[in-house]
C-alpha cells in the first residue's frame, strides 16, 4: 500500500513539475527582436496609410523602440519592451479633412483584414479614436481632434510584448 501511494505522489510530482516547467518554457519563447518589431509597426501604419486620398503624407512623431514592458498584460514575464510609433497624418495639400475621409476609411480597411476591433470611440465628435488588434497581437490606432475650424490626425501603432534581443537577457 505504501508504495502505491509513493508511486501515485511521485507520479503527481512529475506531473506538476513538467505543467510548471512548460509553463515557465511558454513564457520565455523567442519573440520577434524590436528591429524587428520596428519594422512590422511601420508595416501596419503604411498598409493604413495607403487608404486615406491621394496627396495625404505622415509627419514623423513618436518612434520609441524599447518601452518597458515591465506590467504587462499578457501574463508574461518582465524585462520585455514594446515598440512605438506615431504619425501626424497631414490632409491632401488642397484642403483640410473632412469627416469621413480617415477613421471610416481605415475602420473598413481594418475590418476587411479581420483586425479585431480593440478600441472604438468613434462616437466621441471631439477626440474619437479607433484602434484595432491583428492577429498576432499589434495594435494600429487612429485617432482624431475636433480643433472646431479644422481636424487633425495621428497614425500609429504598438508591438506587442517582446524581448528587445528575441529572447531574455540572461541573468
Amino acid at each position: 500500500m505504501k508504495l502505491g501511494r509513493l508511486i501515485g505522489a511521485s507520479l503527481v510530482a512529475c506531473i506538476v513539475a513538467v505543467v510548471a516547467a512548460c509553463g515557465e518554457d511558454k513564457a520565455l519563447q523567442p519573440t520577434e527582436t524590436n528591429t524587428q518589431a520596428s519594422e512590422r509597426v511601420e508595416k501596419l501604419i503604411q498598409e493604413a496609410f495607403a487608404q486615406l486620398p491621394p496627396g495625404s503624407s505622415l509627419k514623423p512623431g513618436i518612434d520609441v523602440k524599447s518601452l518597458p514592458c515591465d506590467d504587462p498584460t499578457d501574463g508574461g514575464p518582465a524585462g520585455r519592451v514594446i515598440v512605438e510609433k506615431r504619425y501626424s497624418i497631414l490632409p491632401p495639400a488642397d484642403g483640410a479633412w473632412q469627416a469621413d475621409q480617415v477613421i471610416p476609411v481605415l475602420a473598413a480597411f481594418w475590418q476587411q483584414q479581420g483586425y479585431k476591433a480593440y478600441s472604438d470611440q468613434r462616437s466621441d465628435k471631439r477626440y474619437p479614436v479607433y484602434s484595432v488588434e491583428t492577429p498576432d497581437g499589434y495594435l494600429v490606432t487612429v485617432q482624431g481632434w475636433d480643433r472646431e475650424d479644422h481636424l487633425d490626425y495621428t497614425l500609429g501603432g504598438d508591438s506587442p510584448c517582446i524581448w528587445e534581443n528575441g529572447t531574455p537577457d540572461p541573468q
